[in-house]
């Protein structure tokens, strides 16, 4: 999955929950991308490290609703905001309804399409 557009990536990262398909959401990454882990503000640097960071949301969220709220570009760099709402059940089968503002970073790839450089998902 690619975003032709930097606007486009809260909403392929919807997809990619909605769809239970974390190659999805961890192609939206640049190599060397950041994933900023809650609660506690862990940053996790590279697919590697990304990847581990997304098993155990994929494991427990069902459904996303993310909303882009505002978006700046300047040249081949983008910041985008955006509201989330994930759902899903906790391992030990409680319900998870979360809601949060998150930030993304991106840049324009070499063939036009744009990926995360950095993704805060509660620092709006």
């Amino acid at each position: 999955m690619t975003a032709p557009r930097p606007e486009d990536i809260p909403g392929l990262i919807a997809a990619a929950f909605n769809t239970n398909d974390p190659q999805a959401m961890l192609d939206l990454y640049e190599p060397d991308g950041i994933l900023v882990t809650p609660p506690h503000g862990a940053q996790e640097q590279g697919l590697e490290a990304v990847a581990e960071a997304l098993k155990p949301m994929f494991a427990a969220i069902t459904a996303a609703d993310i909303t882009m709220t505002s978006a700046l570009r300047s040249g081949d760099i983008a910041m985008t905001h955006a509201d989330w709402h994930l759902m899903g059940t906790d391992e030990t089968g409680k319900p998870i309804d979360l809601r949060g503002k998150g930030t993304v970073v991106s840049r324009r790839q070499p063939d036009g399409t744009w990926r995360i450089v950095f993704d805060d998902p509660v620092g709006a």
